[in-house]
């Protein structure tokens, strides 16, 4: 038999049946003044008398066609899992407008500064790379003067990398350990170096740069070598294992990178 006729019987016998529940139902006592009707007692009575009606057995024959029409359940989707935050808390801001002017130059010849170096020292660098342009060799200076702010911003990113990020497995510092991996690769800082607040580089007695020699370099029959060049020209490297780009002016301040 079509839905729609099951319905219209559905309905029919419905109407009837409760015609025939309310009849059959005491009509409530009336409420005392002082003692008014509970809603429970209302709600237990009407769930009774529907229980009653839905028992009869005119009703049972019409299970199938209500239960085709019921809704299907809903369920809600379980919500994703976040990773859990990172605690390493990120590179402290540049404010410094100088320290910002080198931070903007990084990875040009724009940010190699050789005017904040002393003349003494400019002199010598000078000296230092004509050298060894003329034996041969090549030569690149790659930092020269930084100002105070600028050198901060450098030992904030060695020790955010080599003391909290560089083993640091977490999910939640995944991305900070990636920015933080690339500024170190940027400003090419050694892990066997941290740079000191106060440098040969603040000072303007250093500098960092990159000399290689042809081989078997001989100069009059004699070899030679890098540092023995510096020297002629008035510079040193002080530590060439650890920082061997470093050179500092001889008699300058023993400080660092």
């Amino acid at each position: 038999m079509p839905p729609s006729r099951h319905l219209w019987r559905i309905s029919a016998y419905v109407t009837l049946a409760t015609g025939f529940a309310v009849a059959h139902t005491d009509p409530p006592a009336k409420n005392s003044p002082t003692e008014p009707l509970a809603i429970s007692t209302l709600f237990v009575e009407q769930t009774s008398w529907i229980n009653q009606l839905w028992q009869l057995p005119f009703l049972q024959i019409f299970s199938p066609a209500m239960t085709a029409f019921e809704l299907p359940t809903l369920s809600l989707a379980p919500e994703p899992t976040r990773p859990p935050a990172c605690l390493v808390e990120p590179l402290p801001v540049i404010e410094n407008a100088a320290a910002l002017e080198f931070e903007r130059n990084v990875g040009s010849p724009a940010v190699v500064n050789t005017d904040g170096l002393t003349p003494t020292t400019a002199r010598a660098l000078a000296r230092f790379e004509k050298i060894v342009t003329s034996a041969g060799g090549l030569f690149a200076i790659t930092s020269a003067y930084r100002p105070f702010a600028y050198q901060e911003h450098l030992q904030a990113v060695w020790d955010k990398w080599m003391l909290e990020l560089r083993d640091n497995d977490q999910d939640g510092c995944r991305d900070l350990k990636t920015e933080v991996q690339i500024e170190f690769t940027r400003h090419q800082l050694l892990e066997t170096q941290r740079p000191v607040p106060l440098s040969d580089h603040t000072l303007g007695v250093g500098f960092d740069a990159w000399g290689k020699l042809p081989n078997r370099s001989r100069q009059k029959g004699r070899r030679f070598s890098l540092d023995g060049l510096a020297r002629r020209a008035g510079v040193q490297r002080p530590a060439v294992a650890r920082d061997p780009v470093h050179f500092r002016l001889i008699g300058g301040r023993i400080l660092g990178s």
